[in-house]
């Protein structure tokens, strides 16, 4: 197959969509297909047109500055790079055109150029921009859904037919994130994600605090980059036992996670993010928040992690009564572990192989 992948960000750039993206499009690849992405240069020093293991990488539309201080996208940024993109498309013969899902923009000018056309929906933001989300949900006759979470948000909001959603999950590495790793630091806590104030990352610290008051040996590492990352660093000075890493390797991520004891993401709104997978691939059971807008809540119910009620005093209990009960914990450990390997990267591979050939032969 011939396979276009429309996405505002791509590798080198770091992020969730990014990251499934090259993870799907290299494996694509390696099985035969020919995959070009098309996606937004976002700096002077990458190249305009590139092989990323064997990925054809088309970048265009110059937007150093596309993602803006506050962590919202240029307006200027968007306009260019959906234009440039609908007419990139005028003439290109592909037997699938897969859609990021944002700007949004992108997809509703290309779509009347293109076919077959498949929109990947990684969250449903209903109170902001349904009409654009709406009017997309409408025009697109193949839809896929990150989680399951996504796809009722998918028919609840956008009244799309469940029936004309794939869900299509995340993935982890096994072979980097499984195996054997080094041991667990009992009443290590960990974040990594983006520094955004929707991350409940002030409900943690404030939490932290209580459980420090009550067990001096537990720590707390939040890691990742984002416009938040000055407010966090002010709001944990002088708290002991707290590290604010700021953006960090693949390296350091992966024996991080293997050294954790439990990852905690008390986020408000999410989709599936990649972080709590590659967490539980490392044996940390994952903490979350019963927020209606949060998806990660979803994936922690088959005893492979806890979800809490979202506020400071409630996620400190419930650290605390996990701290006293190491049965429960290694009962949660592999369940991690086994709800992971569901969810290798190979085998998500095949789930888009399958739905993309099921698209090219009529299915």
């Amino acid at each position: 197959m011939r396979i276009a992948i429309l996405t505002e960000l791509f590798f080198p750039h770091v992020g969730g969509t990014e990251f499934r993206f090259y993870e799907i499009a290299k494996r694509l690849v390696g099985r035969g297909h020919d995959v070009d992405v098309f996606t937004i240069r976002h700096s002077p020093h990458i190249p305009e047109e590139e092989q990323v293991q064997g990925i054809h990488v088309h970048r265009y539309a110059y937007s150093p500055s596309y993602v803006t201080s506050n962590g919202l996208r240029s307006v200027k940024g968007v306009l260019g790079y959906s234009l440039s993109t609908a007419l990139k498309t005028i003439g290109t013969r592909y037997d699938v055109y897969y859609f990021g899902q944002w700007p949004l923009l992108h997809a509703l000018l290309a779509k009347p150029l293109v076919s077959p056309c498949v929109q990947e929906w990684c969250e449903v933001w209903y109170r902001h921009i349904v009409a654009l989300e709406k009017t997309l949900a409408r025009l697109m006759e193949n839809h896929v859904a990150v989680s399951e979470f996504t796809k009722r948000r998918m028919t609840e909001f956008l009244r799309l037919d469940p029936d004309h959603i794939t869900v299509i999950p995340n993935g982890v590495d096994l072979r980097q994130f499984g195996g054997r790793s080094p041991g667990k630091i009992w009443g290590r806590l960990v974040y990594i994600g983006r520094l955004a104030p929707h991350k409940g990352l002030g409900d943690l610290i404030d939490a932290f605090r209580i459980v420090k008051e009550k067990d001096p040996q537990v720590e707390l590492f939040i890691a990742g980059s984002g416009t938040f990352l000055p407010t966090i660093k002010e709001y944990a000075k002088g708290l002991d036992g707290i590290h604010i890493l700021g953006r960090i390797s693949e390296a350091e991520k992966v024996e991080l996670l293997k050294s954790s004891w439990l990852f905690a993401m008390p986020s408000s709104r999410e989709g599936l993010p990649l972080a709590p997978l590659e967490a539980m691939a490392a044996g940390t059971p994952v903490l979350t928040v019963d927020h209606p807008d949060n998806g990660l809540k979803d994936i922690c119910m088959y005893g492979n992690g806890i979800v809490t009620s979202p506020n400071s005093a409630s996620i400190a209990s419930t650290v605390l009564e996990l701290l006293s009960n190491e049965e429960e914990w290694n009962s949660m450990r592999k369940a991690s572990v086994r709800y992971a390997e569901e969810h290798d990267w190979e085998s998500i591979a095949d789930q888009v192989e399958d739905y993309f050939n099921s698209i090219v032969n009529g299915g």
